[in-house]
């Protein structure tokens, strides 16, 4: 048993990974833990990063992604000011999802494509702001195209267009995405979030100036300047779930030491590592 559960397909138990960028090492580590303890999930949601993260390791991988943040992110074609001069993104998810993804370090699409669980990937659309949600046929053609959308942070890169719609990262409207989860039929969530109990998101800074520098996007504006309260809304339903049973978190007990940019020291990264993949072990232990 894992969690307390007997079983972790019924009643159907999603995983849900927060986001955050170089954050999401946190979540590295713990789907390490679920990797070399066998935990299975029928059902996954990922928002940004962490979305990466999950398809990575639905894709049979291990260590694959802590790659991304331990080696590939310190490269000046990753990230940086030049990328931002060059394309008017700071950070190249073209050279993250295409150049790193498909050639140097290339995911499993084999393995991906045969999962039988179920996958969501959350993106935001840019016209509407609304939250939207790639399943598994969103890699049938072996692209990224959804990764890249789900991290497409607003003013750091410019919206990717999947069928002629442009979309942004998937935490602008849903960063928490546990309704979504409930709505899909799981009745019960193991969260991994990368901030520790009593967190408060504070508004965006900068929110001011959205409307301008996200004028051909005003939706994604307006939901920028509320991203806080939403973000606290799925928290405390998450928070709640867990009061109830129906949910297990698995978070830092302090604030990481580091943000969604850090790229060094390597140390401070493989701490934060280990930290996840040890939280996530020790949650495991204590609902047994």
């Amino acid at each position: 048993m894992q969690f307390g559960w007997e079983s972790l397909r019924s009643p159907k138990t999603g995983l849900l990974v927060e986001g955050g960028g170089q954050l999401a090492i946190y979540s590295v580590g713990a789907l390490q833990y679920f990797f070399d303890a066998n935990v299975k999930f029928p059902y996954y949601i990922g928002v940004s990063a962490a979305a990466a993260n999950i398809v990575s390791h639905l894709a049979g991988h291990r260590n694959r992604t802590e790659r991304f943040y331990t080696e590939y992110a310190k490269r000046p074609e990753y990230m940086g000011l030049k990328n931002f001069l060059k394309t008017r993104s700071f950070i190249s998810l073209e050279y993250i999802y295409d150049t790193l993804t498909n050639h140097l370090d290339p995911v499993n699409y084999d393995v991906l494509l045969a999962c039988q669980d179920e996958i969501r990937v959350v993106v935001t659309n840019a016209l509407t702001g609304q939250a939207e949600y790639f399943d598994q046929s969103a890699f049938k053609e072996r692209q990224c195209s959804a990764l890249m959308a789900s991290s497409a942070l607003p003013v750091y890169c410019k919206p990717i267009l999947i069928g002629g719609v442009p979309y942004y990262d998937g935490g602008v409207a849903d960063s928490i995405p546990v309704a979504k989860a409930l709505a899909d039929g799981c009745e019960r969530v193991v969260a991994v979030l990368n901030r520790p109990r009593g967190f408060q998101k504070k508004p965006e800074k900068g929110r001011q100036i959205y409307g301008l520098v996200l004028r051909k996007y005003p939706k994604i504006a307006e939901v920028l300047r509320i991203r806080h309260v939403r973000y606290m809304q799925s928290l405390q339903t998450l928070e709640s779930l867990e009061a109830q049973g129906r949910a297990v978190i698995i978070r830092p007990d302090q604030t990481l030491p580091m943000n969604t940019f850090t790229r060094s020291p390597r140390e401070t990264l493989e701490i934060v590592r280990l930290q996840g993949y040890n939280d996530a072990k020790r949650f495991c232990a204590e609902k047994r």
